[in-house]
């Protein structure tokens, strides 16, 4: 069969059973109206399921222990409990909290009615209970699922194999479907704050109670699964899909014990289910995080043509802001209609996404920009381990926003609280002030650490994505009409953020990796003959880095105070602030200011360390 019958093949299969499979789209969204455009959004694209499972973050799990960073990674993820409190449970669990979800749940609920669309739950079980609920029910107590590093205290998931906790799970479950029409469930399992007993995955090594050890590890996580079918199913909601995802051990040991409808990373008792995301389900895989919504259209692309050659594969679409209208825009087009192979189609698709918000004399132009941003993000793809460099690093790790200062642990009050009290550090204050220490593992750390990310970004991303600012610029005045030209300028707002981002991570590791060879003890010395170097280089290097991140901050605000659209993922209110999730833009604003502040006046700090002859 020649290449060009395969294509017309392949279209007429995508066309008749390219939704065999399930079609889910999962997106934040802060009120039912945003849900609403949302879930017309899914309609139009032919989906079966939206994701209905947000939450308000659980403030609560970390107001228990402000110290310890840990609940962080479960925050905001979808529970059961988070929706619905059974009464053994009042005690521990926050009612108030929980009625709010499930008011809000209703709402989305009858909006999904309206348009006959399913819903589908995504979130993390078992899910850790507060640690009195132990104290109380010893019985309860499943395996430890914390990582030692990461936390200061143990947490703990229930044993789902106790008939009590099965009980409150299967009637909560049967509660939440009632409310809304769940016939679909995704869980992360063994990993943020969740776990099965005796996992071979656990971050503690295998553990759990002696009452289920010799349950077998398969028969476990069916049994785990058949929690939410039974729930769904006393809820009218029969067949209901369970799929356990992450770190659950060996799938050899697990799949013979499934049962219909379950499967574990996408593995059935038959064999895989096709599979593919489309656009970024999980925000700690986008390489462009923390910035809310850069578009990465080519990317998404190429993932519908991976999809579309595999019809009937379930398709899970993941938009990271209601905002995305090019990546909706593309979805619109190409969900129902293929794409077509190779990279002379994907280009194809992204210059008629270009069409639609400049028009067919300027469209390739813009094309050539999308292209750009997204090779710039290739080129610190790379920098990922649990989470991207820019995620852990520039948010996690605070790196836009504390002061690179010669000793941070010498600051006093809202001068180190602003930024301490939003790290994710566990360990020490030592290891608090190291800005490399990303989650108790240094990974890209030292002098190798500073040229690579230099290599990467200065010589790489920085020039690319320069070239796509300037297209995304003048793209504003090519626009069809007002939504796409505010669009493209928001656009090209979050590509210069981008372009700050990407210089702050490259200065804050070369920064601390000057700082790794500097021997604290020693007086300072004169190491260097040249006049402009002050009598060290390691200074000179210093004073041009605190220059660099003085004006880079200036550069951000003056983005944040321009940009209509948001560029980050802000908290409501100051007191909504976490780890994972900056303050309102004018607490941002302050903290840049206030940032700048403290830099210029503790420049005169580094000469403890190293000689100058200014004095």
């Amino acid at each position: 069969m020649m290449k060009s019958e395969f294509s017309i093949l392949l279209a007429a299969l995508w066309a008749a059973t390219s939704f065999a499979g399930s079609l889910t789209v999962g997106c934040p969204t802060s009120d039912v109206g945003e849900f609403r455009e949302i879930a017309e959004f899914a309609k139009s694209v032919g989906a079966t399921h939206v994701d209905a499972s947000q939450i308000e973050h659980s403030l609560w799990q970390w107001n228990a222990d402000r110290h310890d960073p840990y609940p962080n990674w479960s925050m905001h993820r979808p529970s059961v409990f988070k929706f619905i409190v059974p009464q053994e449970l009042s005690p521990y669990l926050p009612a108030d909290y929980a009625a709010r979800n499930i008011r809000a749940l209703k709402e989305r609920a009858k909006v999904l009615r309206e348009l006959g669309l399913k819903a589908v739950f995504i979130g993390m079980e078992p899910a850790y209970f507060p640690e009195q609920a132990y104290l109380d029910h010893p019985e309860w107590r499943g395996a430890r699922c914390d990582q030692a590093r990461r936390a200061r205290n143990e947490y703990y998931a229930p044993c789902v194999e106790n008939p009590d906790v099965r009980r409150m799970y299967v009637d909560a479950v049967a509660r939440l479907c009632a409310a809304c029409p769940f016939d679909m469930f995704k869980f992360r399992c063994n990993d943020s704050g969740s776990a099965l007993c005796w996992s071979e995955r656990l971050y503690a090594g295998q553990n759990g109670p002696e009452a289920c050890r010799d349950v077998p590890y398969g028969k476990r996580v069916a049994d785990a699964m058949s929690i939410f079918q039974e729930g769904a199913a006393t809820a009218g909601l029969s067949g209901a899909k369970v799929n356990f995802r992450a770190s659950m051990g060996p799938e050899s040991a697990i799949l013979p014990w499934l049962k219909s409808g379950q499967s574990v990373n996408n593995m059935t008792a038959q064999g895989r289910v096709a599979a593919y995301a489309v656009g970024f389900p999980n925000r700690f895989t986008d390489a462009t995080a923390p910035l809310l919504g850069l578009t990465r259209l080519p990317r998404i692309v190429q993932q519908i043509q991976t999809a579309q050659a595999h019809p009937g594969a379930d398709v899970e679409i993941g938009l990271r802001s209601s905002h995305e209208l090019c990546a909706m825009e593309l979805l619109r087009q190409h969900m129902r209609a293929p794409v077509g192979e190779g990279p002379v189609a994907k280009w194809q698709a992204v210059r008629d996404v270009a069409v639609a918000f400049v028009g067919e004399k300027h469209a390739t132009e813009l094309a050539e920009g999308y292209e750009a941003l997204e090779a710039a993000v290739e080129k610190t793809e790379s920098f990922y381990t649990g989470g991207h460099l820019f995620l852990l690093g520039s948010l996690h790790q605070r790196w836009f926003l504390r002061p690179f200062v010669a000793f941070p642990g010498e600051l006093k009050g809202e001068d180190r609280s602003y930024w301490r009290d939003y790290i994710f550090q566990a360990q020490t204050e030592k290891d608090a002030d190291n800005l490399l220490d990303l989650q108790g593992h240094r990974w890209l750390s030292g002098y190798g650490g500073a040229v690579l990310s230099d290599m990467a970004i200065s010589r790489g991303a920085l020039p690319l994505a320069e070239k796509a600012r300037g297209i995304f610029a003048k793209a504003c005045e090519r626009a069809w009409d007002e939504r796409a030209r505010r669009y493209l300028e928001d656009q090209a707002w979050k590509i210069s953020m981008y372009i700050c981002i990407m210089k702050n991570a490259r200065n804050a590791i070369e920064f601390q990796s000057i700082l790794d060879r500097t021997d604290f003890s020693a007086a300072p010395r004169d190491v260097s003959p040249a006049i402009d170097e002050q009598g060290d280089l390691r200074l000179h290097k210093i004073n041009l880095i605190i220059r660099a991140e003085i004006d880079n901050s200036l550069n951000m605000i003056d983005i944040l105070e321009k940009a209509k659209d948001p560029v980050f993922d802000f908290a409501a209110s100051y007191a909504e602030q976490t780890i994972m999730r900056l303050g309102p833009k004018a607490s941002v604003i302050r903290d840049l200011r206030r940032r700048i502040a403290i830099m210029e006046a503790h420049r005169r700090d580094f000469l403890r360390l190293y000689k100058s002859y200014n004095k």
